[in-house]
């Protein structure tokens, strides 16, 4: 095949023709790489490495913007990739990034959990739902939550409890209504029954709170 036309598109992205017809589009820095010429003969193998090349330069780069707007882990960013640019290409694009070391799942871990708990007001059920879904381990997630003490999870749901359900766990029937929301948010029913209790320092005398458990 012969380059019969190469030229500046648009930005740094230009334009490949290949025989007068078949039309190609590539970064100016991928091309700069294999020495790209017009009027050049190129073969097919050499025209797949180049636009794979520029695929591979396309994931990187989306990777790293992914990465911008939120920490994620390797399985989650692969699979992210792997939806628009296929698994080799994406499997390829999480390695660089780990290479460069901004992908690192012990060190995520923690963190995730940390603002799955305190910003997002999980229990450990939902917290361990929501880190395997998004790819960590599951020996890494459990060892993560080992970590965390009942003291600690139970300080996030006292403070829940006092700035949200306050007025909402003086009557049974309300009771009731808070302890499901709450069930909802993935914390078990003992840290809900003493954090309440904590919280509801008078309680009405119209029904036995442990009647709601």
């Amino acid at each position: 095949m012969k380059i019969t036309k190469l030229c500046e598109y648009k930005g740094d992205t230009w334009l490949i023709e290949l025989d007068g017809a078949q039309k190609i589009y590539v970064n100016g820095e991928t091309l700069a790489k294999f020495g790209i010429e017009q009027n050049a003969e190129i073969t097919s193998a050499e025209l797949s490495a180049l636009t794979g090349a520029d695929i591979l330069r396309k994931a990187k780069k989306r990777a790293l913007y992914l990465l911008g707007e939120r920490m994620m882990c390797k399985k989650e960013l692969l699979a992210k990739l792997t939806r628009t640019y296929g698994e080799q290409t994406a499997a390829e694009a999480v390695n660089y990034i780990c290479e460069l070391g901004y992908i690192n799942d012990e060190e995520y871990a923690p963190k995730l959990a940390d603002y799955l708990i305190k910003r997002k007001h999980l229990g450990v059920r939902r917290v361990r739902l929501e880190m395997l879904r998004r790819g960590l381990e599951r020996e890494l997630v459990e060892n993560t939550l080992d970590g965390i003490s009942d003291d600690e999870l139970d300080e996030e749901l006292l403070a829940l409890i006092k700035k949200k359900y306050s007025q909402k766990i003086q009557n049974q029937d309300d009771r009731r209504r808070t302890i499901a929301a709450l069930a909802r948010r993935g914390y078990d029913f003992g840290a809900i029954k003493r954090c309440i209790e904590t919280a509801a320092e008078n309680i009405d005398d119209s029904g036995d709170f442990d009647d709601v458990f």
